[in-house]
């Protein structure tokens, strides 16, 4: 079953000193672990609100969308089914996304020439626009931020995101029972990202 991560995932969450998970000691994790999860999701919410501040959102576009405007840029008349594959998320969410960016004039939706149960999504002059722009956005925030870090610091961030990807990835395996064979590595869900 899919769990889809809310519409607008960047959003900052509430500022405070509390951690989102500060009991995790009482739950069996050990304390480096615990501090590194605290770590790490400290350094989710100070990249959400820099995003939230880069990107203009006064004219109706979230960032949480600019993913989802990505790919329809990418594979302008892709039908609905497959840009929710694309996205990880079920089909209700997209279609959800896809009301609001429409009353945004980012895309539009049309059906399907020879099947009318297809519904395509193509992106628009104004979404083209929003994308670029966001791109851009996205080569500052990097370079503001990661490309500041020394060299062996940012292939050392590699290596590490890699391998916590990896167990993400064989956590999911292992909880949807598809624990993926030799060679193999999972398909890890992907939402909202804000890679340029």
């Amino acid at each position: 079953m899919r769990h889809d991560p809310p519409e607008f995932p960047l959003a900052s969450p509430p500022e405070g000193d509390e951690p989102l998970a500060p009991k995790l000691e009482e739950q069996g994790v050990d304390e480096l672990s615990a501090e590194t999860f605290r770590a790490f999701i400290a350094t989710g919410r100070l990249h959400a609100r820099l995003i939230s501040r880069l990107v203009d959102t006064d004219e109706g576009v979230h960032p949480g969308q600019f993913f989802c405007l990505r790919v329809v840029s990418e594979h302008d008349g892709i039908s609905q089914r497959e840009l929710a594959d694309e996205l990880h998320v079920a089909p209700p969410s997209v279609s959800r996304m896809l009301q609001n960016m429409e009353r945004a004039g980012l895309v539009e939706r049309r059906d399907d020439e020879r099947d009318q149960r297809v519904t395509r999504v193509y992106v628009t002059g104004r979404g083209r626009a929003f994308e670029t722009k966001f791109r851009a956005v996205a080569a500052g925030y990097v370079k503001d931020t990661i490309g500041r870090l020394p060299e062996t610091d940012r292939r050392e961030l590699i290596r590490l995101l890699k391998a916590f990807g990896e167990t993400i990835k064989s956590a999911i395996a292992a909880r949807d029972g598809t624990e993926p064979g030799p060679g193999e590595t999972a398909q890890a869900p992907v939402a909202d990202e804000v890679v340029p």
